[in-house]
């Protein structure tokens, strides 16, 4: 039985945390529709604002960011396979893969960025 559960939980805490947020932006959007019929029911004019989702501007994908993002996350999960797999290679070379994409993203920039300058 507890082998089952020790199975079986990390999805069911998945499925949970999907529940719970899914519901929560359907009781955000009930409530807000029923602001919006109230305030027509009473006449009350309606600022355009209330319409616009809550959506944050999108900020401009900077390559250098990504890049040394990837190469973070490459390296601790490295570090942590090392350390999980008692001092293991074999394991912890998984953790190059994006280690490696994030250095190529980084030498992509740099030439972009080089090249940019000499035109410029």
């Amino acid at each position: 039985m507890e082998a089952t559960l020790g199975i079986l939980m990390p999805f069911l805490t998945a499925v949970l945390i999907l529940a719970i947020i899914f519901t929560s932006k359907i009781l955000r959007d009930r409530s807000k529709n029923r602001l919006i019929e109230k305030a027509i029911e009473h006449g009350r004019e309606l600022s355009p604002d209330l319409f616009k989702g809550n959506e944050r501007p999108k900020l401009p994908k900077d390559p250098l960011t990504s890049s040394l993002v990837t190469i973070g996350a490459g390296i601790a999960i490295f570090i942590a396979l090392y350390l999980f797999f008692d001092n293991q290679l074999k394991f912890a070379a998984f953790g190059l893969i994006p280690l490696f994409v994030g250095l190529g993203q980084l030498a992509g920039y740099l030439i972009n960025r080089k090249n940019a300058n000499k035109a410029g």
